[in-house]
């Protein structure tokens, strides 16, 4: 295969006659030796771009990737192809880590996944330094500049692959970045001299609207009943994909909830069952991300404000991605902006909450000043936020910023020890308290402790339960599984406590000043891009394609004619209102409407259909009865 061109190889293993973009011209760029920046749309075909050079040349290519699914799933669709693909992923024992990496050393694969942390193994980096390395490759490469959206500190690890390998090139790849970011990139993995390919993120087919509304689930109905096509809908809480799912499923629509709670065999049916076009509508958090793979999405659907811009039009980007027109509508209701203020700020840690954090992290756990210990500890997060009276969203996220710069590490099965949803009926239940006694003072306590259980699935507390009740959390947890097997309740149970680890010896304020200022960069850059989020959806002059291109530092004029801005411009001419106006009469002559069931029949702009119903209630020709519906005279 070494000796073929990049068109066989794309042929042979991909089935495509011919490359899209910029695809070809980056793929000679790197088979030229040079370090390349490339920034493709979502759905561009980046992979294709490392994947095919390292198929052509001798030696192995390391491809640097952030999440483990998304590398699980390359490695597997590689493999279906006949490519001799590996990925670093999960917990391997030093024994099997060695093995794999010596099968790499002995030539037996072509592609070498891992993440950022890997970096971080010394027996990893010895073995990495003995491979004939091809080419390396870092994905989504805006995760190593603190500008972008999605920051990680380990990212800044790849730049030891440039150490170890000074005259391979590098190919750094991502979907989403400004221009800050992608200097930022090109300095941090020390690029040699980069050839830059910037396809255009202009989206022809993608029509980008913002709706103001106080009735969101009316826009809701409305919007998936015009466009009846696969949807995603995304929310900003794991509560919420449960509720707007149930919402849905009771007026008959194909829904599902998605979340990063949900057990892996529970996300790969619901994903599968949405691929085929069994499941329509799939109400998701942000979880539901990169490595989505869907063509015929009709219609993305924005239900809460996203973070940032970055997030919303990478998100809104996954519609629409087979060339067919496509709608990507943010409801935005009146307080919205202010409550997303709010969430993504207000559990920010400044540096005194990460390093009140910090110190009460190791008074609870005893750990001596100036010593490490090793061995991890089993930890409970709701115990020590109730000891020291802590706000526990704030001390999660300050936990997480001792995670990311090596601090400390943690596992974060906490969040999904116990979760319940009574399935039962109250009238079964009664019913189910005649039969079994014994358990109605454990629902009893459960429902009084938590609302919502009939309606979405719920986090509880299994220690503080048991207190209640007056018995072990161990006989507790006998009960709900017993409940659960009489059709009860359905329960959602994670073995083990969580683990946290220090990797530090415990120093206090010189742990926590050694990155005070990036957690203030950071907090700032933060403000920023919220802010920008807003500015974004409160500008009502510019049309919102040429503002999110602009936004990544895109040059582009023409409005697109089609999104709420462009159409707020199109007014109807004076010529033009009779027509309307016996439109409006036809349709009324069909029997009674609301000007929201006329509005849904056609394409008529709100405020020129509502001044022509006023005009015909004033002429005598429409009376408004009961319900708000307009009758023909």
């Amino acid at each position: 295969m070494k000796n073929k061109t990049p068109q066989e190889v794309l042929k042979t293993h991909w089935g495509h006659e011919g490359f899209r973009g910029s695809q070809a011209k980056i793929i000679q760029a790197v088979l030229d030796g040079s370090d390349v920046l490339a920034l493709m749309p979502t759905g561009g075909g980046k992979s294709l771009c490392y994947q095919i050079p390292a198929l052509l040349q001798p030696g192995v290519c390391i491809v640097i990737s952030p999440l483990l699914a998304l590398m699980e799933d390359q490695v597997e669709d590689l493999k279906s192809r006949g490519i001799r693909a590996l990925s670093l992923s999960g917990k391997l024992k030093e024994e099997d880590l060695i093995r794999l990496l010596d099968n790499v050393v002995f030539g037996k694969y072509d592609l070498l996944y891992l993440s950022p942390e890997r970096l971080q193994q010394e027996l990893v980096l010895s073995r990495l330094k003995e491979l004939p390395v091809c080419l390396i490759a870092v994905d989504e490469a805006h995760c190593i500049s603190q500008w972008g959206f999605d920051f990680r500190p380990s990212y800044l690890k790849c730049a030891v692959l440039r150490e170890l390998h000074p005259h391979t090139p590098i190919i750094a790849l991502t979907a989403t970045a400004t221009p800050q970011v992608l200097t930022d990139v090109e300095n941090l993995l020390e690029l040699h001299t980069p050839r830059v390919f910037k396809d255009s993120v202009y989206r022809h087919n993608l029509i980008y609207s913002v709706t103001e509304t106080e009735d969101k689930r009316y826009r809701l109905h409305q919007l998936l009943t015009r466009y009846p096509g696969s949807s995603i809908i995304y929310v900003n809480s794991r509560r919420a994909t449960v509720t707007l799912s149930d919402y849905l499923k009771g007026r008959d629509f194909s829904a599902a909830p998605f979340h990063g709670g949900l057990p892996p065999d529970v996300k790969s049916k619901r994903l599968k069952l949405w691929q085929s076009g069994a499941l329509k509508i799939m109400v998701a958090t942000n979880a539901f991300g990169m490595g989505i793979d869907k063509a015929d999405v009709r219609l993305v659907i924005h239900y809460q404000v996203p973070e940032t811009p970055e997030h919303y039009f990478q998100e809104a980007g996954r519609a629409g991605r087979d060339g067919e027109r496509a709608y990507a509508t943010l409801l935005l209701g009146p307080d919205d902006l202010q409550q997303s203020r709010k969430q993504f700020l207000s559990n920010l840690p400044e540096v005194r909450d990460v390093l009140k954090t910090y110190a009460k992290l190791n008074s609870y756990l005893n750990i001596p000043y100036g010593e490490r210990i090793e061995t991890p500890f089993p930890f409970d997060l709701t115990d020590f936020c109730h000891t020291y009276k802590l706000p526990v969203h704030l001390t999660y996220n300050a936990l997480e910023i001792l995670d990311r710069q090596g601090v400390i590490t943690l596992s974060k099965e906490f969040w999904e020890k116990s979760r319940i949803r009574i399935t039962a009926s109250k009238s079964d239940l009664w019913n189910y308290f005649r039969v079994h006694p014994e358990y109605k003072q454990t629902l009893q306590v459960l429902l009084r402790t938590y609302g919502g259980l009939f309606d979405f699935e719920t986090r509880i507390n299994t220690r503080m339960i048991s207190r209640k009740l007056g018995c072990s959390e161990g006989d507790l947890n006998t009960a709900l599984k017993r409940l659960e097997k009489d059709g009860i309740l359905e329960l959602h149970q994670m073995e083990g406590d969580m683990l946290l680890t220090f990797l530090l010896p415990r120093e206090d304020e010189k742990t926590i000043y050694a990155f005070s200022d990036q957690l203030k960069s950071r907090r700032k850059i933060k403000e920023e891009k919220v802010g920008q989020m807003g500015a974004y959806l409160q500008n009502k002059k510019q049309c919102r394609s040429i503002q999110l291109l602009n936004y990544f530092g895109e040059t582009f004029k023409k409005p697109c004619g089609f999104c709420d801005v462009c159409l707020s411009q199109k007014t109807l001419s004076p010529a033009q209102l009779p027509a309307l106006r016996k439109k409006i009469m036809e349709a009324l002559s069909h029997g009674p409407k609301t000007s929201r069931e006329l509005l849904e029949t056609w394409e008529y702009p709100e405020t020129e259909t509502l001044q022509c119903l006023q005009e015909l209630l004033h002429d005598g020709k429409l009376r408004l009865g009961g319900k708000n519906q307009y009758i023909l005279l």
